[in-house]
């Protein structure tokens, strides 16, 4: 089967995924947008149709494919209606803002028969898909530690310090900000969820977490979240940061976000680059081997994670296959930040209420 895609929404992630579309091989037909300008060079470079409608993709019959690339609070209704339409789907993360929306949603993808994968592009980054292979080279695992540390610049300070006077990060008194509205929250959902589902990745779901959560007072969205997953592979020690320290992590550009993974005859150590600079940035990979006292690094060069992604999903879909990640993948990580978000207002440890 080839596959034909509607893509929905054109704002900056798009521009990974129409590259991402043309290597796999994908024939776009329609690109979708409320602004036509925004559309216009995905237009030019694929010879799709452009609407602002996102209903006239669903009603094409040759669209076995549509992308949803819009914020996450317009997922849900997106994803319902592409999926009513018997469409293949492809969801940026987060699958939407709440977990019982994700769990609406791909229940009608399972009940209706349908491809439907949410797009955690971190599985695809050289580091971590080596790291994946080596796993069972370090034997029983006893502890991880995940960190996504990411910088704000000078506005990381600002935002701790005070309600900002404008913008998205803004909590207007009574009201809601950008952050909450259309993302759902803060460095949770939006760094935060592509670590939670690698630790799905590594260690299958967690069965239960204790959480804290910091929501500086005048604001609706957490700036620090940290929490302990329990793992069939033991505890997991999840940390994510928003801050101002523009020279931390591996390359010193402020990034620092790692995976460590140790088990009782070796360790794995994960350090990827900044989200949307891995075109000119690499990954690195250490694997120490107790046996041997000695560590092998793999430093693999820059390249986008957003390719493989989706050659492997628009292979699946042509073979008429879910394959991997599984359908789930994205209520999955809802239903952590939601049982995280619970647990640091509650101040208690919760096990996890699996619905799927």
């Amino acid at each position: 089967m080839n596959v034909t895609a509607g893509v929905i929404g054109c704002g900056y992630i798009s521009s990974f995924h129409f590259p991402a579309l043309e290597k796999a091989g994908v024939r776009v037909k329609w690109v979708c947008d409320v602004s036509r300008q925004a559309a216009e060079k995905y237009l030019l470079s694929t010879g799709a149709q452009y609407t602002d409608d996102y209903r006239r993709i669903l009603d094409d019959p040759e669209v076995n494919l549509v992308e949803v690339l819009t914020m996450s609070h317009l997922h849900k209704q997106m994803c319902l209606d592409a999926v009513a339409a018997g469409k293949n789907v492809i969801c940026e993360k987060t699958l939407t803002n709440r977990a019982d929306d994700s769990l609406e949603v791909i229940r009608a993808a399972k009940k209706k028969g349908v491809i439907f994968y949410t797009a955690f592009m971190k599985r695809y980054i050289p580091a971590v898909a080596r790291a994946k292979e080596l796993l069972p080279k370090i034997g029983r695992i006893v502890s991880t530690h995940v960190r996504t540390y990411q910088v704000y610049g000078p506005f990381g300070k600002e935002v701790w310090l005070k309600n900002p006077d404008e913008g998205y990060m803004r909590t207007p008194p009574g009201g809601v900000s950008g952050m909450k509205e259309k993302l759902g929250g803060g460095i949770l959902p939006t760094g935060g969820s592509h670590i939670l589902d690698l630790v799905n990745f590594f260690h299958g779901r967690p069965t239960s977490l204790y959480a804290s959560v910091v929501i500086p007072e005048g604001r609706d969205y957490d700036l620090h979240v940290a929490a302990i997953l329990h793992t069939a592979n033991g505890p997991v020690f999840f940390d994510n940061l928003i801050h101002p320290l523009e020279g931390i992590g591996f390359q010193r550009d402020g990034w620092d976000e790692t995976v460590e993974i140790t088990g009782l005859d070796g360790r794995l150590e994960i350090y990827s680059a900044f989200w949307d600079k891995v075109l000119w940035k690499p990954s690195l990979l250490k694997h120490y081997d107790n046996a041997t006292k000695q560590y092998a690094e793999y430093c693999f060069p820059a390249g986008s994670p957003f390719v493989p992604e989706i050659e492997a999903y628009c292979r699946n879909i042509a073979a008429g296959v879910q394959g991997d990640p599984p359908i789930t993948a994205g209520y999955d990580v809802d239903e952590l930040i939601a049982h995280i978000y619970k647990s640091g207002e509650q101040r208690q440890p919760l096990d996890i209420h699996w619905r799927l």
